[in-house]
């Protein structure tokens, strides 16, 4: 202060303890360290609260229908269903996956250190997984996406398998997580990165997708499978086109077996009827009547129970051993 508070005179510096002509006690002037100090309390004090409320405070869970160009940058919860394999780059550890719930769907990415540790802790997900996920929502006119910031932010709820035959399996089952058995038909690849495993039972046969991001997600390679192998096979029900396929969520998931696996129900030809269209039976008889056509042979089966007509298309008829004019042991697939 510069004037005595009492007398109302100039002091100067003199003021700071008392005034010198009327003795009045003076308040001094708060020193600018003391300023400073309380300033970096204040702002450390100011920057512990903020950091509470955010770590406490819970994402809000919104509908993905309900993103719209405000919510922009904006911290948000999702649930939904997983509805595509996940794609995934080793290069860049760049990882994304969809999900949707009943107002629309989305695309979730993560990005190298993120990547990293969700697979770690095993936190992808797979076709038709249940996930809960926190992220910065970015809406763009046509297109909205989900940068996932937290790895345990993300969780996934996985189902237990249910035991089916194969021939069972339909597109009503779809995101359906399956456990089958059966033997290895053929294996080929359609195009680089995709694996197609076709597998039967005795009741009908179904192929098997396996990407290369499943296998780079999975850190192992998938089994040798030469065609006839017995597996067992957990995996997700999904479509391509109108074709019901498998998509595992991982190469493990895929087993060999050291036992084999029925694919044929031994009947007599009496005994089969429109009920097992499509089935893989086992039957035996004599050939007593050959025609030929022009993709190969149709043939007349007898058992004694009763006939059935036998087509061999002509790859499959040049593979037969001598003797094919005596007797018959064979895969076929009744028709009505």
């Amino acid at each position: 202060m510069s004037h005595c508070p009492s007398c109302g005179r100039y002091v100067g510096p003199y003021g700071d303890s008392a005034c010198p002509y009327c003795g009045a006690h003076a308040t001094g002037r708060t020193s600018i360290r003391a300023v400073k100090i309380a300033a970096i309390l204040l702002a450390t004090v100011g920057l512990a609260a903020l950091w509470f409320a955010a770590t406490q405070a819970e994402v809000p869970l919104i509908q993905i229908g309900q993103a719209g160009a405000t919510m922009n940058m904006a911290y948000v919860r999702l649930e939904g269903r997983c509805t595509r394999a996940p794609t995934y780059d080793p290069e860049s550890d760049y990882l994304s996956f969809w999900i949707e719930d009943q107002t629309g769907e989305i695309r979730v990415s993560s990005y190298r250190a993120e990547t990293r540790e969700l697979i770690r802790q095993n936190r992808v997900p797979a076709l038709g997984d249940r996930v809960e996920v926190a992220g910065t929502l970015r809406v763009r006119e046509d297109f909205l996406t989900l940068t996932i910031n937290v790895p345990e932010q993300l969780s996934v709820t996985r189902a237990e398998p249910v035991e089916r035959a194969i021939g069972s399996l339909s597109p009503a089952d779809l995101y359906q997580r399956v456990r089958v058995q059966g033997e290895v038909r053929a294996t080929y690849q359609p195009y680089d990165g995709l694996t197609i495993v076709t597998i039967r039972d005795e009741t009908g046969s179904i192929p098997i997708a396996v990407t290369e991001d499943l296998v780079a997600l999975s850190g192992s390679p998938l089994p040798l499978l030469p065609k006839g192998q017995s597996i067992e096979v957990v995996a997700t029900v999904s479509l391509y086109g109108d074709t019901t396929q498998l998509v595992p969520s991982s190469v493990l998931d895929v087993v060999p077996l050291e036992q084999p696996v029925l694919v044929a129900t031994e009947k007599l030809i009496g005994e089969l009827s429109t009920a097992d269209r499509g089935r893989q039976v086992l039957t035996r008889g004599t050939v007593t009547q050959v025609d030929h056509f022009s993709a190969g042979l149709k043939l007349t089966l007898d058992d004694g129970t009763g006939e059935i007509t036998l087509l061999l298309w002509q790859d499959v008829y040049d593979a037969i051993p001598d003797g094919r004019d005596l007797h018959c042991l064979l895969y076929t697939s009744p028709s009505p």
